[in-house]
């Protein structure tokens, strides 16, 4: 699991089939201090967690989590957003 910063929207005309009840949204990675990480952005697959602009969500890059998820052996993606943080901490130590 990944956690990323939602930084804006995928607006599809058509998508398909297992994703027509879910929200694309694209997602920076960032480090425990919030920063970001400096990798690419990605397209993410909200299911129904309602995850917006500027939230911190948990990412999963994984194709068969993403297939469990939804539920579904055809889902064509490989980043799904499995939910949204109020708050985190790092311990020293």
């Amino acid at each position: 699991m990944q956690l990323c910063r939602v930084t804006g929207t995928a607006v599809a005309p058509q998508k398909a089939t297992a994703f027509e009840t879910s929200k694309l949204l694209v997602v920076q990675s960032i480090r425990l201090d919030g920063t970001s990480d400096e990798t690419p952005d990605r397209l993410a697959l909200d299911p129904g967690y309602g995850a917006g602009t500027g939230d911190v969500v948990l990412v999963v890059r994984e194709g068969s989590a993403v297939r469990q998820i939804l539920g579904r052996d055809d889902a064509p993606a490989n980043v799904v957003i499995v939910g949204v943080v109020d708050d985190w901490s790092v311990e020293e130590g």
